[in-house]
């Protein structure tokens, strides 16, 4: 996306995150303000809703990154499709192709399908209900309707992924039930105290028959003065929001929330794309936005009544409770605690990671703490991602636990496990018993940029260890004394070895054959093979040879080629709309003239 190509480009780690968060809070703020101004209401109206949406929903998930990365382009979508509605100028059908492509561009695929859901609901609503709030010309183009390409260079290499990865099927592991809101947990809308003291309470809630939830995924909540002004927004029979909008996005809140509580799960279950996507509590973002909408229309009601300083003390007091309210059930209901000096920002101070770059291999470790060590510049094990390829969930290709750490000595299932995975190093919060491990320890002490996320304090250190057998990330399948391999080039999507045998056989990378991966032997393209379930692996002849494996994701070829034939189409409508109004405006013009304006 090209708003983070030039953050993470131009500054460091730390400020680019920052300021993408800032960027995308801003960002929600100001489309919740351009929207709710194109449905009529006045601006410190719409500057209210804006307020409910983007600190209603958004900061209990600052934990979620992408959350708040792909949340802020709900409104401004909507917008463009409402001004598009209101008066039929193309640019707003350009700017949403453009905004859809945008948002899948920045990652979360549950947040882009919720926004594409929602406009495939509201958009039809627009246009055949409501009549006296579309125009006519508006109206006359229902039949033509359809969704822009521009997002495939994304969406494609995601369905890839999607296939291949543990969300392939409904399992144990992947649940879509995850994340759901119980239905007595809804009382937080109006009885926040009840359930915010602590993350045991919406444990205590859940059904035995769901799977797991927590307080940031179950988290709903508008503020209690927006409680009333909802129902005042809804109720008001001469708002300038027209009563049709109004209903809509109560039916389409209502619908959310339903969805929210996962009884709807074993219905959409069935259905394309529910099943691949977990946590439906994240469906709370169009009831936010529909509590916004409706919340504003009953702030604009409120100033109806009202003039003077009885506006101004309105203003104070609204603005003042919804703002303190939000901040602090936001503080309660989250799972970041935002710190003076992030542990990213230790990273090139951290005496893991420059042990780690002195080696002349790339690293892979077993560690105590999930992926988060890969900061340091390690591969890492055991995984966690939320969506991977299915061969990191295997139980087959799994180690076998429990984990060899503290008092549990490996077994030789693991240890055999350790060496044909390519695994390093070790890294233990404890010191290990090292008369059942064949490595030896190779560094001691505390480490900055580890220590504070790991939630331990100056005076805790690490164990690193050093596994003395280990295939590394390539080796012979079946070494002999005459064989030799040398990793010589290691990078993201490329690889360079060289080998020489006396026989032949078969090399082997300790890296995920995934689809995509192409290899050649002396600068000649061969089939590689995947081995033992997992790894790539390539047959090579006796002598000396020079192997190149290079990432060629075809996927993302073929979805930019999409993307670029969506994007020339749009190109091509945008110039004949603006330089040769004509040719398109015949049919729409009315007996006895064309229309020329280059607006339309």
């Amino acid at each position: 996306m090209p708003p983070f190509l030039l953050l993470y480009r131009f500054f460091d780690l730390n400020t680019a995150f920052n300021a993408s968060i800032l960027g995308h809070y801003i960002l929600a703020f100001v489309a919740c303000w351009l929207y709710i101004r194109r449905l009529g209401l006045p601006t410190m109206a719409a500057v209210f809703g804006a307020l409910v949406y983007t600190y209603g929903w958004f900061p209990p998930r600052v934990s979620l990154e992408w959350a708040i990365v792909g949340g802020a382009w709900l409104p401004l979508a909507l917008w463009c499709a409402e001004s598009f509605l209101q008066t039929r100028l193309w640019r707003f059908a350009l700017w949403l192709s453009v905004i859809l492509a945008l948002q899948m561009l920045a990652g979360h695929f549950l947040i882009a399908f919720l926004t594409q859901l929602t406009l495939a609901l509201y958009i039809p609503c627009r246009l055949w209900g409501g009549r006296d709030s579309v125009p006519p010309e508006s109206r006359q183009c229902r039949g033509r309707l359809a969704w822009a390409l521009m997002g495939a260079v994304q969406l494609i290499p995601t369905w890839e992924l999607k296939t291949t990865s543990q969300r392939a099927t409904v399992t144990d592991e992947h649940n879509p039930g995850y994340g759901y809101i119980p239905p007595r947990y809804l009382t937080q809308l109006f009885l926040p105290w009840k359930w915010y003291a602590s993350d045991r309470e919406i444990v205590s809630v859940a059904s035995p028959n769901m799977p797991r939830t927590n307080w940031v995924e179950a988290h709903l909540y508008f503020g209690l003065l927006p409680l009333p002004l909802i129902v005042w927004g809804v109720l008001d029979r001469r708002n300038a929001i027209p009563r049709a909008i109004r209903l809509l996005w109560l039916l389409l809140s209502i619908g959310a929330v339903v969805y929210a509580t996962g009884c709807l799960i074993p219905i959409t279950n069935h259905l394309p794309g529910f099943s691949f996507f977990e946590g439906p509590g994240r469906y709370g973002i169009i009831a936010s936005l529909g509590a916004a909408v409706l919340a504003a229309a009953g702030f604009a009601a409120v100033c109806k009544k009202l003039d003077g300083l009885s506006m101004l003390v309105w203003w104070i007091v609204a603005f003042g409770a919804t703002t303190w309210d939000l901040w602090d059930v936001s503080q309660r209901v989250t799972h970041a605690t935002p710190v003076a000096t992030s542990p990213v920002s230790r990273r090139d101070d951290s005496p893991i990671r420059k042990y780690l770059a002195d080696r002349d291999i790339p690293t892979r470790m077993l560690n105590e703490g999930k992926n988060l060590p890969s900061l340091v510049g390690a591969g890492t094990y055991p995984v966690y991602l939320g969506l991977s390829p299915a061969a990191y969930y295997d139980t087959a290709l799994a180690l076998p636990q429990p984990m060899p750490f503290r008092e549990t000595q490996p077994t030789a299932e693991q240890l055999d496990w350790l060496s044909r995975n390519g695994v390093t190093h070790v890294l233990s919060l404890t010191e290990v018993n090292l008369s059942g491990w064949p490595a030896r320890q190779v560094w001691f002490g505390a480490d900055p940029c580890l220590n504070v996320p790991l939630a331990r304090n100056a005076t805790h250190g690490f164990y690193l260890y050093e596994l003395e057998a280990t295939r590394g990330r390539v080796a012979w399948l079946e070494p002999a004394n005459e064989s030799r391999s040398e990793l010589m080039r290691y990078e993201p999507t490329q690889v360079e070895i060289e080998v020489e045998s006396a026989s032949g056989g078969t090399v082997v990378m300790t890296d995920l054959a995934y689809p995509g991966w192409e290899v050649t032997v002396d600068g000649q393209p061969v089939a590689g093979i995947v081995v033992e379930r997992v790894f790539r692996g390539v047959e090579v002849s006796d002598g000396k040879h020079r192997l190149v494996w290079t990432y060629v994701p075809r996927a993302i070829y073929w979805g930019g080629v999409v993307s670029g034939l969506a994007l020339l189409a749009l190109l091509t409508i945008g110039h004949v709309r603006y330089w040769h109004p004509n040719l398109l405006c015949r049919r729409a013009a009315p007996e006895g003239g064309l229309q020329t304006s280059h607006e339309r």
